[in-house]
């Protein structure tokens, strides 16, 4: 009998969608993660069983659920695993498609792209407006028992928003944005073809020529080569004074140690940070005591034990999967042997 292993902390409600979705028949095998104290050890990747338990599980499974460990997934394939897809609960697929150890052959991998942007795209907003109307500021007056005011204000009225990425997440931020009269141009690959909330499409190639015009610059974009380290000391210094940038897509995007230093001159208004590299940063970064960058802990997308709305999302996105390997239809999210074709880091 096919096999789906659980790896990942779904509730009663979604594991019954789950069987439903995959068809009579199946034999459901659900271990939940080591650690169940808090949302971001919920995700993990690391379960309550050792490795060689989970390696014999994995030998059994038709489908798995959730993150297991490269070198397990490996072993597993090694020992003649009957395993046909590896469905992730996280939008980003560097776990697997970045790995020094090779992901296993005739194994398709499909991630949860689509699941996150509802959620992201309201963190984006409540961080700009926070840092717009100097909110950051003002609790930290609070804190010393201090009242005044801290001076001028940004608006959303009006103002002109890059954002870069326009897939789900900066899809979901664009048409947020475009709700308070902003003008949004969307930095992709592909601009032959509109996309809901962007009034404009750029190429990364031209989109260094937008910053110093845009009054916010928001990061939504996966990880890869052309993007690490793009917004540079050069770039960001070229934005405009007040503007605002959020970063909630891949941390290397964004110089964090040029960013410190635009962010104490006073060069631009504030910066949020949900992603950083390295990630967490060190202790002694001086963007941690920055008073106009706010760090927050790779959270913004909800997920499991944080949202419900997410897991509602990304039960559906393996709900939809588990459907198509039972008629044959194309899998969402499938990751291409294309996205393999990189060099480790």
């Amino acid at each position: 009998m096919p096999t789906l292993l659980l790896l990942a902390p779904f509730c009663d409600e979604h594991v019954d969608a789950l069987c439903e979705a995959a068809g009579p028949g199946w034999v459901i095998e659900r271990h939940w993660p080591a650690d169940m104290s808090t949302p971001k050890t919920m995700c993990s990747g690391r379960y309550n069983l050792s490795d060689d338990e989970l390696v014999a599980a994995l030998v059994r499974a038709d489908v798995v659920i959730g993150e297991p460990a490269p070198a397990l997934l490996r072993r597993a394939a090694d020992e003649g695993s009957r395993l046909r897809l590896v469905q992730m609960t996280w939008a980003g697929t560097d776990k697997y498609n970045r790995s020094d150890v090779p992901f296993p052959a005739g194994v398709s991998l499909c991630c949860a792209v689509g699941g996150f942007g509802q959620l992201i795209s309201q963190y984006v907003v409540a961080q700009v407006l926070g840092l717009m109307q100097n909110l950051p500021a003002y609790r930290d007056e609070q804190r010393l028992h201090r009242w005044g005011d801290l001076g001028p204000v940004g608006s959303l009225d009006g103002a002109r928003v890059l954002v870069f990425g326009a897939g789900n997440i900066g899809g979901w931020v664009a048409r947020r944005l475009s709700g308070f009269d902003c003008t949004v141009t969307g930095v992709c690959r592909e601009t032959s073809r509109p996309r809901p909330g962007f009034d404009r499409l750029v190429t990364l190639d031209a989109a260094a020529a937008e910053l110093p015009g845009a009054d916010v610059v928001v990061g939504a974009l996966p990880n890869n080569d052309a993007t690490a380290g793009w917004l540079d000391a050069r770039r960001l210094s070229a934005m405009r004074p007040g503007a605002v940038l959020v970063n909630v897509g891949r941390g290397n995007f964004v110089d964090c140690d040029a960013l410190a230093d635009v962010l104490a001159a006073g060069a631009i208004r504030g910066a949020a940070l949900d992603v950083t590299s390295p990630e967490p940063l060190p202790a002694d970064h001086p963007l941690w005591a920055e008073p106009r960058c706010v760090i927050t802990p790779h959270v913004s997308g909800g997920s499991f034990g944080r949202h419900r709305q997410t897991e509602d999302n990304i039960c559906a996105i393996c709900c939809d999967n588990l459907r198509a390997l039972r008629t044959g239809a194309a899998l969402r999210n499938l990751v291409p042997a294309s996205a393999f074709d990189v060099v480790p880091r």
